[in-house]
């Protein structure tokens, strides 16, 4: 009877009546074999390597692990993805758009977050997806583009890298408008608290000394502050250069006043009379009157000796804030150094290095 019956189906009696009778269970080899073709393959559709083209991820690569992450500077605006999975049959894609295995492929970047979802699958077993997360940074720059004044002239002329100005006006300006403009777009500008619209800000310009504060805020939150130190005559002094006509006895008179108005001018004594750095080529030859320099450095260079020299006895100098003169030199090839020079609370310039670094 039993010899009727298909070898599988044999099989399986055998197997129910050896387990019935208490005695140990034997799988023939033919039927183990079969049994094992229907299982699930679970290394079918992972990937055998994912790269970030130039980047790195958080960890080495494992098929078997799914969460990676990288970060990238904000100048970074895409990537190159490279995937692959040993399944020839597989078809991998990144947020739906399917790819070729072995290439790299461009993908465009957000500041923050991005996401990829990589997903491998080949119609036979489970599909199996990876996440990546790519962090673009935020910008960090501060910097302005321009100053513009309704009343006055910077001194000295505008630059980014220059953040301390004077402004002298007449005693009839009451107010000055203020429109500066950030180097980037990402940054934001204030100017005594207010925010900068097209149309600037109007600061009141008391009689004597008063300050004007730009400050531009990064979008990664690093802020930078721009000073304009301004002086508004007052009346005497006003009245002395500009004699109403019907005071205008004679031209003696005036020319007198003149000259009165001119000697109570103070000549600046926070200059220096040399500035020297330990290695580079500047741009121009250093003058006490000229207040920004570019020196091009090699790339194998990692600190800057710098050595100023006061053009008068009983001046501080600080580079960037400190007394330290060795400074190290940013990696992304530019670095800015302020050299300030103080003789008294209201004696202030400020002189910038900027060190091009070659790549």
């Amino acid at each position: 009877m039993l010899s009727n019956l298909p070898k599988r189906g044999l099989n399986l009696i055998l197997i129910a009546t050896m387990v019935g009778i208490g005695t140990v269970s034997y799988i023939p080899p033919a039927f183990a074999e079969e049994t094992a073709t229907v299982q699930e393959n679970p290394a079918a559709n992972t990937l055998s390597k994912l790269e970030i083209a130039g980047g790195k991820l958080d960890k080495d690569f494992s098929a078997e692990i799914n969460e990676y992450s990288a970060t990238v500077e904000n100048e970074i605006q895409s990537i190159y993805l490279l995937t692959e999975s040993s399944n020839k049959d597989s078809i991998i894609t990144i947020n739906g758009q399917s790819i070729t295995g072995g290439t790299a492929s461009p993908f465009s970047l957000q500041t923050g977050k991005n996401k990829f979802l990589i997903t491998v699958k080949d119609g036979n077993h489970s599909e199996n997806t990876y996440t990546l997360t790519v962090t673009r940074k935020q910008n960090a720059n501060n910097f302005l583009q321009t100053i513009k004044l309704s009343a006055g002239e910077l001194s000295p002329l505008f630059s980014a890298e220059v953040t301390d100005y004077t402004v002298q006006v007449p005693n009839d300006t009451a107010a000055i408008t203020v429109s500066p403009t950030a180097l980037k777009k990402t940054a934001t500008v204030e100017v005594n608290g207010l925010l900068v619209r097209a149309e600037g800000v109007t600061a009141k310009v008391p009689v004597g000394k008063s300050n004007i504060l730009i400050v531009v805020t990064a979008e990664n939150g690093v802020k930078k502050t721009y000073t304009i130190h301004v002086t508004r005559e007052t009346v005497s002094s006003y009245q002395a250069a500009n004699p109403s006509p019907n005071k205008r006895n004679n031209s003696i008179q005036s020319t007198s006043l003149k000259q009165t108005s001119g000697t109570v001018q103070k000549v600046s004594k926070a200059t220096l009379s040399s500035l020297t750095v330990s290695d580079g080529t500047w741009d121009s030859i250093f003058s006490k009157s000229e207040f920004t320099y570019h020196v091009a450095v090699s790339s194998n260079v990692k600190t800057i000796t710098i050595n100023p020299t006061a053009n008068y006895s009983g001046s501080t100098i600080l580079m960037d804030g400190t007394s330290s003169k060795t400074i190290r030199l940013e990696d992304d090839g530019k670095t800015i150094i302020s050299v300030a020079v103080s003789n008294g609370d209201d004696d202030r310039k400020t002189y910038a290095l900027v060190f091009d670094q070659e790549k």
